[in-house]
């Protein structure tokens, strides 16, 4: 033992036996001693666990726990043994440098811990343990400095934190229908269909409606990611042997960018990623080991929270039709669906009769971001009109049925006496119908000019040769065929007059080929 600390120990000792006499505690013993009986009693420090004022081991920080109060990097670890007897109530007693007194812990081993603010244990120390013992044991009682940290010591000491991000892609899914319908309802082969008749009767309207239903969302590409960020914030590098991360229960893999172990300066950071794909619940926890120790960072909870990437959240709808091209009908958001409708009105005039018939409307909506799509189609007839042809004669009068020139009959023939001066007569068709008139010109130079006339709806029937004449110089008494007659010509079907030019004679024979058009008797459903 240190010279000066054995002086002052027998001073302290003296001076606390008379003490201790007068207040009827038992005699104090030195540190080494044996406090010789049961009762109140006091055991004084000697200088066990420094030397010449320097502690025999100074560790910064340690595994102690410092009770509150302690500065835990600048302290000094007391500890009282019995070695085989038991005590109870000790109390640290330190007058001079840190004065003071510290009630004790008592470990299982039978152990009493102090721990008092660092200082030099030097020559003005006055350090002793007041107790009651309870069995004095045969061996030495001891009060020995363990170690101390003076708070000027290097330290290790790492700050761990992390971050969490997830993301996932949401993908929305649709569905599109689509129908047209009629006023009228009318179909065929399934379809819905409008007839249109040449009076307008069948005139009616088609509507269309395009239906986009929202049909929910599938969440996929899960993924967690994030930093670990490794602080020195001690007085010492720290050489990190591992850096491990468990994230939901699972061990992941962690990049760091170096090799471990790895020597981490004082003051420096190191940063640590993670990037892990799929689903997972739970924390994230990550923890650091160095040579020395082992350092957790916080337990971050991992939240699923809005989606980072949504797919067909908006959708556009475009429409592809026979009778209105390409439409862009509007666009559609999730959670919403919508409806879409546009109409038409279809009349025959629309058509007419160069466009008559049959006509089929495809008709094709689409979402353009999936490629979903949904027909309809729409059939429209359109009425023809038929040509009805007739056969036509010039009359000798213009009474109807009276197409015969001798009163004795005949059947399908008429003769028209001419006179030598101009003159109109009727044109029957059918012997009763009036279609129009044919003129007779006054002769010149040994000719005469004939020139038929239609009346509207009528006109030529479109052949090679519409209008035939034969002269005669007496009446015929019987029905000669039209395909016999001297001049033809052809007359022009889209007007309605025509002449041919004849020799001068005293009857004639007029015949025509005429018709009309009228819609088509066998149309409709």
């Amino acid at each position: 033992m240190n010279t000066k600390f054995a002086r002052l120990s027998m001073t302290i000792l003296t001076v606390l036996a008379l003490s201790l006499a007068f207040t009827g505690i038992a005699l104090a013993f030195p540190s080494g001693g044996n406090p010789g009986g049961a009762g109140p009693n006091q055991i004084e420090w000697t200088g066990q666990g420094a030397s010449n004022g320097e502690l025999d081991e100074v560790t910064c920080p340690s595994a102690d726990t410092i009770p509150d109060g302690i500065d835990p990097n600048s302290y000094l670890h007391w500890i009282f043994t019995t070695d085989g007897g038991s005590a109870d109530n000790a109390v640290l007693h330190l007058g001079g440098t840190g004065s003071g007194t510290y009630p004790a812990s008592k470990d299982s081993g039978g152990a009493f811990h102090f721990f008092t603010p660092y200082f030099t244990p030097d020559s003005n120390l006055t350090a002793y343990a007041t107790f009651d013992v309870l069995t004095q044991g045969g061996g030495a009682w001891n009060l020995v400095i363990s170690h101390g940290c003076p708070g000027e010591t290097d330290f290790e000491e790492l700050a761990v934190s992390k971050t969490v991000e997830t993301s996932f892609t949401r993908t929305h899914n649709w569905d599109i229908a689509k129908k047209v319908e009629t006023d009228n309802g009318a179909t065929h082969d399934g379809y819905p269909k409008i007839w249109l008749y040449v009076d307008g009767s069948g005139d009616e309207t088609a509507t269309w409606t395009v239906d986009v239903t929202y049909e929910g969302y599938v969440d996929s590409d899960h993924n967690v990611s994030g930093e670990i960020t490794i602080e020195n914030t001690g007085t010492l590098d720290a050489t990190i042997t591992s850096v491990d991360d468990v994230l939901g229960g699972t061990a992941i893999d962690v990049d760091c960018g170096v090799t471990f172990p790895y020597t981490l300066p004082a003051g420096e950071t190191l940063t640590c990623t993670y990037d892990e794909d799929g689903y997972v619940e739970g924390d994230n926890e990550a923890s650091v080991t160095t040579e020395r120790d082992t350092y957790q960072a916080d337990p971050v909870e991992i939240v699923w929270g809005d989606p980072t990437t949504e797919v067909n959240k908006t959708v556009t709808i475009k429409d592809i039709s026979d009778l209105f091209g390409e439409v862009e009908l509007g666009t559609v958001t999730a959670p919403n669906g919508d409806t879409f409708t546009y109409t038409k009105d279809f009349a025959w005039a629309d058509y007419g009769q160069a466009n008559c018939g049959d006509h089929v409307y495809n008709n094709t909506a689409t979402i353009v971001e999936t490629g979903q799509s949904a027909s309809a189609t729409l059939k429209v007839n359109v009425q023809c009109q038929i040509f009805q042809g007739e056969t036509a004669w010039a009359a000798n009068g213009n009474t109807p049925g009276e197409l015969r020139y001798n009163s004795k009959g005949g059947n399908w023939a008429t003769y028209v006496k001419y006179l030598n001066v101009a003159k109109c007569t009727t044109l029957f068709a059918g012997q009763t119908i009036d279609v129009g008139e044919v003129c007779f010109s006054a002769p010149v130079s040994g000719v005469v000019t004939i020139t038929v006339t239609l009346d509207s709806p009528w006109e030529f029937e479109d052949v090679a040769e519409n209008l035939k004449v034969q002269d005669y110089a007496k009446a015929p008494s019987g029905n000669p065929s039209p395909g016999l007659f001297a001049y033809k010509t052809a007359c022009d079907s889209a007007l309605s007059i025509c002449s041919i030019t004849v020799p001068v004679n005293k009857f004639y024979g007029v015949h025509v080929s005429v018709g009309r058009w009228i819609p088509d008797p066998n149309f409709g459903p």
